[in-house]
């Protein structure tokens, strides 16, 4: 009777069965990398626990041989299958190719030629026989050279990928210390059972539970991707990314000595991981060595330093994290250095084309104000004697009347540009100063009104003063404030035709927390064009006007605004506006009565 049915055939059944069972369970990942050598692992194993169910159910003698060949080819590929999986799995997948499967084939060469063959030579077996026990015929077997040769080969596979994998399982976090455990259990349970069959512990007395160990770390496996999917996840990714990325990793212990660092911290520090780990972080960084002390305290921390190694300084953003351990205390630290150089020279060579560009300002500042000084002279030398030329004359020649009218009024024209260069001139240059003193505002607002009606007058606009019933006496400079609120009232004059134009003055709180409790606020009204928002943007910008417009058909430099605002931020103020198209603007001058540090306090008159 060639088969029998034997309860030693149980075992290797079930272990078929749930190998399988896994086979389809991961099949659904086989498009991953990770997946096809644990693939490969699964189907040998199937092959293997079938064969030796059937080897065991078999009772003739050449029909067993044949089955334990079968188990032996794929006993001899599982090792491989298993290196490639711990590869992939530790983020080594770029040494998994075709040339180290056929290298580690060539290995086990011998094995898959030497079982199916031995009939020739007897190098794998050296003898072969039957024996009958209760319940099952065995074929025993005497090891050749070439079973020991399988044997020191498979186990060296095995023994690398269990390291692999030990390795991933130390360096991984916790989430990963699962996975990898349930890997662990899955590897060690086939080095247990094959290292019982080799040295003669059989509790079956002659089976060989290897399989059987197999097929009950297929379950560990089962669980490590039902429940931490396994091949989802895999921990070395993260180490992919450290060993690849640009900024160097250091990780210290608690006596603040190297413990690992990735390959860009080895390029920062030009010295091997050999010559590197151990050391203490002053070797790391010269210089700064209380640097992590400094910020002990704290979980998290970033700054910048720099550091010289004799081929010039260099310059990193430092961060620094703490390290904790499963108790949640601080095991460590972890150092991550960015080289910031090119942006260090950046910044300073930066820095140097502002001074330049602020010294060339300066230098432009300082020549047009003296240049402006020296046009004036003879400006006003021209305006003067084109206006006595006119009196002289009287009303007999228009023509030379209208002719020297015309070059006072060009003179008068070119003088009021130069004098706008001379003030923002003095202003960028930083030679402005202020001229402070108690006044009395009435009479110089009465006076800006009276210089800016005839130019109202000539535009069909009309012009109103609003104050409140008790002005307040000021500190500040007449000249400066007189200035802008010209300026403002000019071109509100200029920029309305057969309008209203109105200066309103009021008294307004100052912020609650800040240095002036009251403001006082000089509202230039107008009826007149108006502006969009983006003309708004250009209004106190030097030489430029709302719009180009303006300027060819209202005439004016563009200075006027950008002057103004100059001058009412130096009496701690501004000028802030409202307009809208076609409705017309209002430009707001506010400052405090006393400017700070100004002597005296302003005092209210009727």
């Amino acid at each position: 009777m060639l088969w029998y049915l034997t309860p030693y055939a149980i075992i290797p059944g079930v272990a078929a069965i749930i190998s399988a069972s896994v086979f389809v369970l991961v099949w659904r990942h086989h498009g991953t990398a990770l997946a096809r050598p644990f693939l490969i692992m699964q189907a040998v194993i199937i092959v293997w626990c079938v064969a030796q169910a059937l080897e065991l159910s078999y009772g003739a003698y050449g029909g067993k041989v044949i089955l334990t060949v079968v188990q032996y080819l794929g006993i001899a590929t599982l090792p491989i299958a298993l290196l490639c999986f711990a590869l992939i799995y530790s983020g080594r997948e770029r040494l998994v190719t075709p040339w180290l499967v056929a290298g580690l084939a060539a290995l086990q060469l011998p094995t898959y030629l030497g079982a199916p063959t031995n009939m020739l030579h007897r190098l794998f077996w050296s003898d072969m026989g039957l024996q009958r026990l209760p319940g099952a015929v065995v074929l025993t077997v005497a090891f050749g050279p070439l079973w020991y040769y399988h044997l020191i080969v498979s186990y060296t596979l095995i023994l690398i990928g269990t390291v692999l994998m030990v390795r991933g399982l130390l360096r991984a976090p916790p989430l990963y210390r699962r996975q990898g455990a349930a890997i662990l259990v899955g590897v060690f349970l086939p080095w247990v059972a094959s290292i019982l069959y080799v040295t003669g512990v059989r509790p079956f007395g002659f089976m060989d539970l290897t399989p059987l160990g197999f097929a009950l770390s297929g379950v560990a496996l089962a669980i490590g991707i039902a429940r931490f999917q396994i091949l989802d996840l895999v921990p070395t990714a993260r180490d992919a990314v450290i060993e690849y990325m640009g900024d160097a990793v250091v990780v210290l212990d608690a006596g603040r000595r190297i413990v690992d660092v990735n390959p860009a911290a080895l390029r920062l520090i030009g010295a091997d991981a050999d010559a590197v780990l151990g050391r203490t972080v002053v070797d790391l960084l010269p210089d700064h060595a209380d640097l992590v002390a400094q910020f002990s305290g704290l979980d998290y921390a970033a700054t910048t330093i720099s550091v010289d190694r004799g081929r010039g300084v260099e310059h990193y953003d430092l961060r620094i994290s703490t390290v904790r351990g499963r108790s949640g205390l601080v095991s460590g630290r972890l150092l991550v250095l960015r080289d910031i150089g090119d942006q260090k020279r950046t910044e300073q060579e930066l820095q140097a084309a502002k001074e330049a560009a602020e010294e060339a300002s300066r230098a432009k500042s300082a020549f047009l104000a003296n240049m402006s000084h020296e046009l004036r002279t003879p400006l006003n030398a021209i305006i003067g004697y084109s206006e006595m030329l006119r009196e002289d004359l009287g009303e007999h020649d228009e023509t030379v009347q209208s002719d020297l009218g015309r070059i006072a009024g060009a003179g008068k024209h070119l003088l009021a540009l130069i004098n706008d260069i001379l003030d923002i001139s003095k202003i960028e240059a930083g030679r402005m100063e202020l001229s402070l003193e108690e006044l009395s505002l009435r009479p110089l607002l009465d006076g800006v009104i009276a210089t800016v009606e005839p130019l109202a007058r000539q535009r069909g606009n009309t012009i109103s003063l609003q104050t409140p019933p008790a002005l307040p006496r000021l500190i500040t400079d007449p000249t400066r404030l007189r200035q802008i609120l010209l300026n403002l009232l000019s071109n509100a004059a200029k920029f309305t035709q057969g309008g209203q134009i109105s200066l309103e003055v009021t008294l307004r709180p100052g912020a609650p927390d800040g240095a002036h409790p009251e403001m006082i606020a000089f509202a230039v009204r107008d009826t007149g064009i108006g502006m969009t928002p983006a003309q708004m943007d250009r209004l106190f910008q030097p030489f430029a006007q709302a719009d180009s417009s303006t300027t060819r058909q209202y005439g004016g430099t563009g200075l006027g605004l950008a002057i103004s605002r100059s001058f009412a931020r130096m009496l701690h103020g501004d000028i802030c506006v409202e307009s809208s198209p076609g409705e017309g603007s209002t430009f707001t001058l506010i400052f405090p009565p006393v400017p700070a540090g100004a002597p005296g306090d302003a005092v209210r008159q009727p």
